[in-house]
């Protein structure tokens, strides 16, 4: 889900300027930030809306099943997407956000950095990539499933409150990943390779 400058058009345009945006706000922040920013902000978003979409759709599914039988679906498109997310934000937390910090904290002190049981940063990350184009296709079957968040003709408030919810939902994963794939991956990855290079003039 990196930005294709090859591709012209308003959406196009409109994502390079938000990444031209990003780059300019974190471009001088360190990795360690960007990290705590992404767990503090999108990933305690994502996990309390997860569990309060899941409520609401049973909510509006007790209510609606029998009139609109393709929330049933969207509520297994959601649970799946949800499942998925759960281990994805685990293994940032627990090992590759873990690692990329032992590395920032390594290069700043210039000492030698402890290599990981993975290899190099860019096997994780090429996973985190792959999980990531996976959410993308989850939220788009979402969106249209639901008619791009669209209630029906008469809806009741909880029913709209599902659709408003799923709509910021997507909209905060999307900033999340092109956070991740277009700022923070894209670091991470040169700065374990200034540090290999280090390492490899030093005998370290």
């Amino acid at each position: 889900m990196s930005l294709d400058s090859s591709k012209s058009g308003p959406e196009t345009k409109t994502a390079h300027e938000s990444a031209v945006r990003l780059s300019e706000t974190w471009s001088c922040q360190t990795l360690a930030n960007l990290m705590n920013h992404v767990v503090e902000s999108h990933h305690v978003f994502c996990r309390r809306e997860v569990a309060r979409l899941g409520l609401l759709f049973m909510e509006v599914i007790k209510k609606h099943e029998n009139t609109h039988p393709e929330l049933k679906r969207l509520q297994a498109l959601f649970f799946k997407l949800s499942n998925e997310l759960s281990s994805h934000l685990l293994k940032e937390e627990q090992t590759l956000f873990p690692y990329i910090a032992r590395v920032e904290g390594a290069v700043a002190r210039k000492e030698p950095v402890s290599w990981p049981p993975f290899g190099t940063v860019e096997n994780p990350i090429r996973m985190m990539v792959l999980e990531h184009d996976q959410t993308d296709g989850d939220l788009k079957a979402i969106n249209k499933l639901s008619d791009d968040y669209t209630p029906p003709s008469g809806a009741c408030a909880s029913y709209t409150a599902l659709y408003d919810g799923l709509r910021a939902f997507e909209q905060d994963m999307r900033e999340h990943i092109h956070f991740e794939n277009d700022l923070l991956f894209p670091r991470a990855i040169a700065m374990e390779e200034e540090a290999c290079v280090r390492r490899k003039q030093t005998g370290a």
